[in-house]
């Protein structure tokens, strides 16, 4: 066994671990807590004990004294939560030391235990670096080998991690629809509701120890109230149960149409959002911190393209909770050492604050928290999955496949908003949740090509653009663009176009070019080879497309049977068009033609595809 740290002189009292902004001792090594204010962050201890907790204090010990670590915060982290999981793994087994994982036979029940954890992948990876760090600093003599290989074996899915769900749409578009109503309503009000939270909850601490019971305490303070919200409809509550929820839909407005992480929403505050001109066009983004580790842990500046409603969410994030900082700021007064007072009031600016009377210790809203306010918010639009939505959500995600069933509301993660917002760019259904305030039709371009045509605008005026998001979207593009060309080449029944044509033809043949499997198909995209653009009415294989062409005669067009039904009531409208400017007797031969002509195009499409209807004929017409 390797030579370990000496613990009996480590845990010297007078072993100093930090010092304050003025260069005192501040955190000593006996302390549970460790506080570091130079690298903004502190160190936890209380979740860990005995033996345990003097093993994982050296080795943190030992972290920080390492000058060229490049991110002590993240390291320190994973070997707290690797020393409390195995700690009670270990404790599960009847042991009380680190030293039992190499007995062979206790090692062998805790790794049962682990695997009753049921955690994924890549937690596995990160908590086995404690073990692995336990035997290089000399506190185990088991070398667990190949991580991978353990961490698969540990994991509830092996090495398959699961996704972050992508919502489904007719869902996504009623949770967005409903966000965005709340923001709209509440938006006029945000200061109204910060006042009036103030009187009703000074007026309910005075007087909760006097009456019967909570009710009448509520009762007594909502009639405290100087200018009580008529207007709208507003719910007191001295837990905060309607702020919460009111919370939630700002959340998930700003989730929704930016595609930031969770981290990433959290650094967002009153002057995140901004317009930015650039050739006449107005750029809406929001500026915020990149929570991606990066080299040293230095934070990184980076921005979001967005939608002007976002700035209505933020604003009332912050003005509607601003009877909450101000109880922060107020409880921080009293805090002494000035380095303590500072860091709380630094996580009073936060965009989500918790209520401070309500016994907790931390101004910012924490993950639980966050959590707790979206499932409130989803639990109040109330809609529950139809069979359509089931189907959906088990296309868009197969690795979830089963996890929501008929009749469910469906619970959405922080995450699961970006994943949805990288999709529905690639498959073209942002617009129609976009169309739900804002108007993006006219415009002849992709979502994908708009987001990219923003970013690229906003990069123009010295923004750093997400670029990880950027990278999501380009591997949620590449996995639509092999889904289609694998439907086309090996499950269509029919096929529309030219190049649809072609392909069925070769199908029918037995070409074995055309039966390729995902993965040929996937290197084939993403070399360049294999190319699409969704219009309207079709697809377009040609890599060079503008959008602009003449869809009905495009050789390079595949029309799929679903397109083909959607094209329908197209051409119900153009021959009500055509007929229109027939029987009012209008000289305009080259509208009437074109209409004529674009009928015909779809009835061909829906000829191909074996789909009733009656022929249009000009002579119908007078």
């Amino acid at each position: 066994m390797k030579e370990t740290l000496n613990l009996a002189e480590i845990k010297n009292d007078n072993i100093v671990i930090s010092y304050d902004s003025e260069n005192n001792p501040y955190s000593y090594y006996h302390h549970d807590k460790w506080f570091f204010w130079s690298l903004g962050f502190d160190i936890s201890f209380s979740r860990l004990s005995g033996d345990f907790k003097s093993v994982v204090k050296s080795i943190i010990y030992k972290i920080i004294s390492t000058d060229n670590l490049k991110s002590k915060k993240s390291t320190a982290k994973i070997i707290i939560e690797g020393g409390v999981v195995f700690e009670q793994c270990i404790k599960l087994c009847g042991g009380d030391s680190y030293a039992l994982i190499d007995d062979e036979k206790f090692y062998r029940a805790i790794l049962v235990e682990a695997k009753n954890k049921k955690f994924k992948y890549k937690t596995w990876k990160n908590l086995l670096m404690f073990l692995s760090r336990m035997h290089n600093d000399g506190f185990i003599s088991r070398d667990i080998g190949n991580a991978e290989k353990l961490s698969i074996h540990l994991s509830v899915n092996g090495e398959n991690s699961s996704q972050a769900i992508c919502i489904p749409e007719s869902i996504a578009a009623e949770y967005y629809s409903e966000a965005l109503r709340i923001v709209d309503v509440y938006y006029p009000y945000r200061e109204q509701i910060s006042s009036c939270y103030q009187e009703f909850t000074s007026a309910y601490t005075e007087v909760r120890d006097n009456c019967k019971n909570n009710v009448i305490a509520r009762k007594h303070a909502i009639d405290n109230i100087n200018h009580p919200l008529r207007d709208i409809d507003i719910k007191f509550d001295y837990g905060g149960a309607w702020l919460s929820w009111l919370r939630g839909a700002c959340y998930t407005v700003i989730a929704a149409f930016t595609g930031c992480r969770d981290g990433e929403i959290k650094s967002f505050d009153t002057f995140s959002y901004q317009e930015k001109k650039y050739g006449g066009k107005i750029i809406p983004v929001l500026h915020g911190i990149d929570t991606k580790p990066n080299v040293g842990g230095v934070a990184r500046h980076t921005s979001w393209v967005t939608i002007p409603s976002v700035k209505k969410a933020i604003d009332i994030l912050w003005d509607s909770f601003n009877f909450a900082r101000e109880g922060w700021r107020e409880k921080a007064s009293s805090i002494l050492h000035p380095d303590e007072r500072n860091a709380v009031l630094k996580k009073v600016d936060s965009l989500f604050v918790t209520l401070p009377y309500k016994g907790g210790h931390r101004p910012e809203a924490g993950r639980q928290s966050l959590a707790h306010s979206l499932d409130t918010f989803v639990k109040s639009v109330g809609y529950r999955a139809a069979k359509d939505d089931v189907q959906e959500f088990d296309l868009l995600n197969p690795s979830r496949k089963g996890e929501l069933k008929i009749g469910q509301i469906l619970k959405v993660h922080p995450h699961a908003f970006r994943r949805t917002f990288a999709v529905y760019l690639v498959r073209n259904k942002l617009a129609s949740l976009l169309d739900i305030k804002y108007q993006f039709k006219h415009m002849n371009m992709t979502m994908t090509s708009w987001y990219a045509n923003q970013a690229n605008i906003a990069s123009y005026v010295d923004m750093m653009i997400d670029k990880d998001l950027q990278d999501e979207i380009a591997g949620e593009n590449l996995n639509h663009m092999t889904d289609v060309f694998y439907h086309f080449y090996n499950e269509a029944e029919t096929l529309a176009g030219h190049e649809g044509k072609r392909i069925k033809n070769l199908r029918t043949e037995g070409d074995t070019r055309i039966y390729l499997s995902r993965e040929e198909i996937r290197k084939q995209v993403q070399d360049g080879q294999l190319s699409l653009v969704e219009h309207p009415g079709g697809y377009c294989t040609n890599p060079n497309c503008d959008r602009i062409c003449d869809m009905t005669t495009c050789q390079y067009k595949i029309v799929t049977k679903e397109q083909a039904k959607s094209l329908i009531p197209i051409r119900e409208q153009l021959i009500i068009k055509h007929n229109v400017i027939a029987t009012a007797g209008f000289d305009m031969p080259n509208v009437t033609s074109k209409f004529f002509y674009e009928i015909k195009a779809i009835e061909q499409v829906l000829s191909e595809h074996h789909l009733e209807y009656v022929a249009f004929n000009k002579k119908d017409t007078y």
